[in-house]
């Protein structure tokens, strides 16, 4: 498999890094292989189920972990690929500094139009002065070192808010990295506005995030069977904390697309994920609509929101033979139809 940009400059200088890595964030590609055969010991760490999944069937030598903490991982140095969003970079600087000793390097990794040129000012609590140690392929090598050893306290990290709903105020619970983090965005307000008024039965919010839509469902009917998929750990790690904080029950685990969830549904709801980490992708959503199709019970019903611009009305037509849109504004759509018994 080939590598990213970020990678080829991090093996391009493997001899300069210490023996044991952990490797966070890591892009699902050729990397922790190669630093195997170079002779290094390497942990992997992602909150990203579907690079999880790749590196665990690619490089099965390497010590793989799909979570949001690092507990029991040993390394002498960690090389962090900066993700998108600043706190999550915080975040994972914080987690490199409970892992690794005091002193230990952390190297940072990320393209110029990724926010790597800032990312050692953003990272400074943790990781001091990050002075840059190499730079090529549009990207930038940085080390810097942890500043403690303290352990992660992720309460620090949490983030508590409350949503205004048709049904009224609903408590909600974020983490860094996911999706529109501490606030409702407004395709998901708008679905809110249009989902079943008396849901029952077996219930799916696919690409929970921080499970505003589940949570919103299971207060309407607790007796629903609610389950909530993700492939981004802070999501899950979220979703959970906000049933809980609400009394509110259900299944909560990953999933690349609908491949890990089994049997049928009464209600499957979402507004689909259109990228991977910092790629934009319609292939996921494309694929799940198909998918979720075959996963409806006889008069099931599928329920999404979508921007304005995404081609979904081709797939519903696809599955259900015509497309019905039962709202929008002036930037989202909401696609709903039903199972032929």
């Amino acid at each position: 498999m080939s590598l990213t940009n970020p990678s080829q400059l991090v093996l391009k200088h493997q001899n300069r890094l210490p023996q044991q890595l952990l490797l966070l964030n890591a892009d699902g590609d050729a990397l922790p292989q190669a630093l195997i055969e170079a002779g290094k010991s390497v942990h992997i760490l992602t909150p990203d189920f579907l690079n999880h999944q790749q590196l665990s069937k690619q490089c099965p030598a390497a010590h793989n972990h799909f979570g949001v903490d690092g507990q029991g991982i040993q390394a002498d140095a960690a090389i962090l690929r900066i993700p998108k969003a600043r706190e999550q970079l915080r975040y994972l600087a914080a987690l490199a500094c409970a892992v690794l000793p005091q002193g230990a390097p952390v190297y940072l990794v990320g393209e110029n139009k990724g926010g790597i040129r800032s990312a050692g000012k953003t990272v400074a609590p943790f990781l001091g002065n990050c002075g840059k140690l190499a730079s090529g392929n549009h990207c930038q090598l940085l080390e810097g070192h942890t500043q403690s050893d303290q352990a992660l306290d992720m309460a620090q990290w949490w983030l508590p808010y409350e949503v205004s709903t048709p049904d009224g105020p609903l408590s909600l619970a974020s983490l860094p990295g996911v999706f529109s983090h501490g606030e409702l965005d407004e395709g998901t307000e708008l679905l809110l506005q249009h989902l079943p008024e008396h849901p029952v039965g077996r219930v799916l919010d696919f690409g929970c995030g921080d499970g505003v839509i589940g949570a919103f469902l299971a207060r309407r009917n607790p007796a629903i069977e609610l389950e909530m998929v993700d492939i981004n750990a802070m999501a899950l790690a979220a979703s959970q904390q906000t049933l809980a904080q609400n009394g509110l029950t259900g299944k909560v685990y990953p999933s690349n697309g609908l491949s890990g969830v089994e049997g049928q549904f009464d209600l499957i709801v979402s507004n689909p994920p259109f990228h991977h980490g910092a790629t934009q992708t319609f292939d996921t959503a494309r694929q799940f609509i198909r998918d979720a199709a075959k996963a409806l019970k006889p008069g099931g019903q599928l329920i999404i929101v979508a921007n304005h611009h995404l081609p979904y009305g081709d797939d519903f037509a696809h599955v259900f033979g015509r497309v019905q849109i039962v709202a929008a504004n002036n930037k989202f759509k909401i696609y709903a139809d039903s199972k032929n018994n």
